[in-house]
């Protein structure tokens, strides 16, 4: 959906590159797409840390809910300055942490399933986006409610949170 809501909002001259690593996402996106009409966007296959498109090639990167999906934050941030120009946007909205996050916390694949084993402490996190090259220019929390019990368990001891971030390159 990200995807078609930048379509719109780049119109039809623009270019939409939509990325997954699974065939079963990319399918449904493409059939999205297609009953959209959205002849501009694109759907390839490859991974957040390794992104299948030229050096300075976007003017912007945008990533709803994966980046604390993936164990090297460092070299997503890293990948998405490869392929931004010079002046480009990252637009992020994430789950981060107040506190670390315990063991017993990273190894539950059901909090992994709820975003937030993987989350990365918020000054962590914001640090690898700067040691990347960009500036950032706006953070802001977003109101969030976690469905399960222990994920909402893990967000108030923890400091779980959803956030919206807006940097430059």
């Amino acid at each position: 959906m990200d995807a078609l809501y930048a379509a719109d909002h780049v119109g039809p001259a623009g270019r939409v590159v939509g990325i997954d690593f699974t065939l079963e996402q990319l399918e449904k996106a493409r059939k999205l797409a297609a009953g959209a009409g959205a002849d501009h966007v694109e759907f390839i296959e490859g991974r957040i840390e390794s992104l299948p498109l030229p050096d300075a090639s976007v003017d912007c990167v945008i990533s709803n809910g994966v980046i604390n999906l993936a164990p090297d934050k460092g070299a997503v941030f890293a990948e998405a300055a490869r392929v931004l120009r010079p002046g480009g946007r990252l637009a992020i909205a994430d789950i981060i942490t107040e506190k670390p996050l315990t063991e017993a916390i990273v190894c539950n694949a059901d909090l992994w399933a709820s975003c937030i084993g993987g989350a990365a402490e918020q000054e962590t996190y914001l640090q690898a986006i700067e040691a990347a090259g960009f500036t950032i220019a706006t953070l802001r929390v977003n109101a969030y409610a976690f469905l399960s019990d222990q994920a909402r368990n893990a967000s108030a001891k923890y400091g779980v949170k959803s956030v919206s971030l807006l940097a430059t390159k």
